[in-house]
């Protein structure tokens, strides 16, 4: 089981007027929206973790986060990793399962890669700079990244995660500008 395979479905939110988002049957292509969703919502659950143990504080963000995007927190922060200057998000990991999941290449599961970068980099930025704030002020960017990111009509595969992963870094990068 990898962390995507974790996720059974998204509640049936505003963010999710759709209804709920199932993975794809195995031996199939996951649809690239619902792989993009549990992406950021994975993405923002892991850096709450973070700026829950660096605060050293009980952080109700990631219950209001999960409760937005669906994604239930698992991950723990690994402080031997942060030591070794390693991958404490481990980006690469989330990467190979979202190319596992769309049958991407060598050269889009990179594309991949960069894209989550792009999305932690900025949600680390938003989350930490306002943790202690209410949780709804602290999330406000990355409910509107993760709306955004599932609006827009980016197509099917590696390629549309990318294109949606893109979409919510931009979206995290403009809240970081105004």
């Amino acid at each position: 089981m990898n962390a995507i395979d974790g996720y059974a479905s998204f509640p049936a939110t505003p963010l999710h007027g759709a209804g709920a988002i199932a993975p794809a049957p195995a031996g199939t292509h996951a649809d690239a929206r619902s792989l993009a969703g549990t992406a950021i919502g994975e993405i923002g659950q892991r850096v709450l973790a973070w700026v829950g143990q660096s605060a050293r504080s009980h952080d109700t963000a990631s219950h209001a986060w999960q409760a937005s995007s669906g994604v239930a927190g698992s991950f723990r922060p690994d402080p031997a990793e942060l030591a070794r200057g390693g991958d404490v998000y481990d980006l690469r990991g989330l990467a190979a399962d979202l190319g596992a999941h769309t049958g991407a290449t060598p050269t889009q599961e990179g594309e991949l890669r960069r894209a989550l970068e792009d999305v932690t980099r900025g949600a680390a930025i938003q989350l930490a700079g306002l943790s202690g704030a209410p949780a709804d002020r602290q999330l406000a960017g990355m409910r509107e990244a993760l709306a955004g990111a599932l609006e827009i009509g980016a197509g099917e595969g590696a390629d549309g995660v990318v294109a949606r992963l893109q979409a919510a870094a931009a979206t995290l990068a403009r809240g970081l500008d105004g």
